[in-house]
C-alpha cells in the first residue's frame, strides 16, 4: 500500500496548492453567500487520490527527528520563538488534514489511534505554549516527544496505509450523516459546554477539508466558494474556541462543565449552511 500511495508522486505545486488552502482554511469571508452544491459529488477515483494527496503532504513534510528536536526545545525552555510557533503549527496542520481524510475517505470514517492521539497532543501542548503555562507545555511536549520515538512512530505510519476506500454514495452518506448530526445539537441545546462546542465545529473542519482537498484536484469556482463560506465558519468557531480554552487555562471556566450560548451569528450561519442540504442544493 506505500508504494501505492507514494507513486506517482505528486508535483511540489499541487501539494503547496492543499498546504495554502489548509493554511486558509478559517479565514473569513463573511461576504461569500452558500453556491448551488453543498455536497459536492466526488468520484471513486477522487476518493482515493484524495487520501493519496494527503498522505503524501504528511509524509513528505514531515521530518520526524527535526520535528522532535523542536518539540523538546519547546518543552524544555517553555516557551517559542515566532519561527518556532510556525513550524510546530505547520506540521499539526499536515497531522490535522490527514486524520480528516481518514474520516472522509476511508470506508470505516474514523480517525486511526495514534494519529487521533499525537494531534490532541499536539494541539493541547500549542494551547499550552501560547498561553504560557510551563508546567503544561512540559508535561505535554514530553509524552509527545515519547510518541514521536521511531517505535511508535512507525506504527503511526503503519496504521495510514490501512486504507479502504470509501464509494462515491457512502460519501455523501457520511456527510449527511455528519449534518443529522450537528442538527440533532443545534436542535437539542441552546446552551453549550467547550468541549461540546469544540465538537460542532469538527464537523466543519472536516468538511472544509474535504472540500479544499477536492479543490486542489478539481478547481471549480463552486468548490472554492463553498470553502470561503466552510473557513468562515471554522475561523468564526476557532476565534470562539479560543477564548474558551484560555478561561480554561486561567480556572474562570470549566471547559467540560460550564455552559454559555454560542454566538448568534455562527448559529445563525450553521442552519443557513444545514438548511440549505436539506433543501437539495446538493
Amino acid at each position: 500500500m506505500e508504494q501505492v500511495l507514494a507513486n506517482p508522486p505528486y508535483p511540489r505545486e499541487a501539494l503547496d496548492t492543499l498546504f495554502q488552502h489548509i493554511l486558509l482554511d478559517d479565514v473569513p469571508h463573511p461576504e461569500t453567500p452558500l453556491p448551488a452544491t453543498t455536497l459536492p459529488v466526488c468520484t471513486s477515483r477522487e476518493i482515493e487520490e484524495g487520501y493519496r494527496l494527503s498522505w503524501q503532504l504528511l509524509v513528505r513534510g514531515f521530518d520526524r527527528r527535526r520535528f522532535r528536536r523542536l518539540v523538546a526545545r519547546i518543552a524544555l525552555t517553555g516557551q517559542a520563538t515566532a519561527r518556532e510557533r510556525q513550524a510546530f503549527k505547520d506540521v499539526r496542520a499536515r497531522c490535522k488534514h490527514m486524520r480528516f481524510a481518514c474520516a472522509n475517505f476511508d470506508r470505516k470514517h474514523h480517525y486511526p489511534l495514534l494519529l487521533q492521539g499525537v494531534t490532541v497532543l499536539m494541539g493541547n501542548m500549542q494551547d499550552a505554549f501560547k498561553h504560557h503555562d510551563r508546567l503544561r507545555t512540559f508535561s505535554y511536549g514530553l509524552t509527545l516527544w515519547l510518541m514521536l520515538g521511531s517505535g511508535p512512530f512507525a506504527l503511526f505510519m503503519q496504521a495510514l496505509l490501512d486504507f479502504e476506500p470509501a464509494t462515491p454514495e457512502d460519501v455523501k452518506d457520511y456527510q449527511q450523516r455528519e449534518n443529522h448530526k450537528l442538527q440533532a445539537v443545534l436542535d437539542s441545546q441552546a446552551h453549550l459546554t467547550g468541549h461540546e462546542f469544540h465538537t460542532l465545529r469538527k464537523f466543519i473542519s472536516r468538511r472544509v477539508a474535504f472540500n479544499d482537498t477536492l479543490r486542489t484536484l478539481r478547481p471549480d469556482p463552486a468548490l472554492h466558494q463553498l470553502s470561503e463560506c466552510l473557513a468562515t465558519l471554522n475561523g468564526m468557531m476557532g476565534e470562539k474556541h479560543d477564548e474558551l480554552v484560555e478561561k480554561s487555562l486561567h480556572g474562570t471556566q470549566n471547559y467540560r462543565q460550564d455552559r454559555f450560548a454560542p454566538p448568534v451569528e455562527i448559529v445563525s450561519r450553521l442552519k443557513e449552511f444545514l438548511q440549505a442540504s436539506v433543501d437539495g442544493k446538493s
